[in-house]
């Protein structure tokens, strides 16, 4: 279907806005949108061709491209829905109105046109005389279909109302998505916000603090020697509180020091017993192995022969004076541990001072 350019240069009779169906030229039982929406439906007159045209044009698309004849049926098959035939182009229009008002007035232009149209063919009888044989098949075929195209413009009218509506109820979706989400991050920047002016208000009351303690500080200081006495008397109470830890660690030390010389002169005792003592038992050592005889022999007789009284009792100062030996080592190496622990104790002590 084209569009005959000369009817670009010239207005509408009419203008108005429907939406347009066909019914199948395959089956001639189902009618099939033409288009999405509502577009716009024009009648103009053809000064050329004398003639008198609807149109409708969706973009590039041509939709509708009909003469009007002077026995052109036009049919009302409810309160918003028309159709027509359209015999040159062997298709049946459909057009679904908003409003009955809308229909009214399109078909009294249509009328209107119809006899415009009817009086401008009167010369051609034989154009005329084929064009009422063909529209009268149309229109017969038209009429035994009239139930069934009804019932089917009102199904495709409730399937485009279905379709719209799903349409916009997923466009209101997202824009309720939108909103929640908008929302949502409005909630989140108020809270911030919020959280904002109280930290301000924290900082507000330091800084407040902060300059009563130092109008305090500058006024002190501009008074006549009262701030001076403050200071001198927390300068003293340092002092004074210095002296009593040094006192405190000097006289541990003292203590400390004698603890250490007390120990010194047990270990020196210590000592020198254990000297007399390892002297002593190195005596008692070669007096026993100068009494004793050195061979075999002579020990094992020593040992059947009847016990020599001296002998077993230098033996026996000799074992005690091995054991007052072991225990003296043992106290010695106590003390020494004890000095030990005590050095590291004074060490810590003179750290710590």
């Amino acid at each position: 279907m084209h569009l005959d350019t000369n009817m670009n240069e010239q207005s509408p009779l009419y203008t108005c806005k429907a939406h347009i169906f066909q019914v199948d030229p395959d089956t001639r039982k189902s009618w099939i949108p033409l288009s999405i929406g509502s577009v716009n439906v024009q009648i103009f007159h053809d000064s050329v061709k004398n003639v008198y045209r609807i149109l409708s044009v969706d973009g590039p698309k041509v939709l509708i491209n009909t003469v009007i004849t002077s026995r052109m049926s036009f049919t009302k098959t409810s309160q918003k829905f028309c159709q027509w035939v359209d015999s040159r182009a062997n298709h049946v229009y459909g057009l679904g109105f908003a409003h009955e008002d809308d229909l009214t007035r399109f078909m009294d232009k249509f009328i209107e046109v119809k006899e415009a149209a009817r009086n401008a063919l009167r010369s051609s009888s034989a154009d005329a005389r084929q064009t009422v044989r063909s529209e009268s098949d149309w229109s017969i075929e038209s009429n035994r279909t009239d139930p069934a195209i009804q019932l089917k413009q009102e199904n495709a009218h409730l399937k485009f109302a279905l379709a719209q509506s799903s349409t916009n109820s997923k466009k209101w979706q997202e824009e309720l998505d939108l909103l929640r989400n908008n929302n949502a991050k409005l909630t989140t920047a108020l809270q911030e916000s919020h959280a904002n002016v109280e930290e301000w208000k924290r900082q507000l009351h330091f800084y407040r603090d902060e300059c009563s303690r130092l109008r305090q500080m500058v006024s002190s200081r501009h008074s006549p020697g009262g701030g001076q006495v403050n200071e001198a008397h927390e300068f003293k109470n340092l002092l004074d509180s210095a002296d009593r830890r040094n006192k405190e660690q000097e006289q541990k030390i003292v203590q400390l020091e004698n603890q250490v010389q007390r120990y010194i002169s047990q270990i020196n005792s210590l000592q020198d017993r254990l000297a007399e003592t390892e002297t002593n038992n190195q005596n008692l050592r070669n007096e026993l192995h100068r009494r004793n005889p050195n061979d075999s022999y002579s020990n094992r007789t020593l040992r059947r022969s009847p016990p020599n009284r001296n002998l077993q009792q230098l033996m026996r100062l000799c074992d005690l004076f091995e054991s007052k030996s072991n225990d003296f080592n043992q106290t010695v190496n106590a003390k020494t541990q004890d000095l030990q622990r005590l050095c590291s104790q004074i060490t810590q002590n003179l750290v710590e001072i």
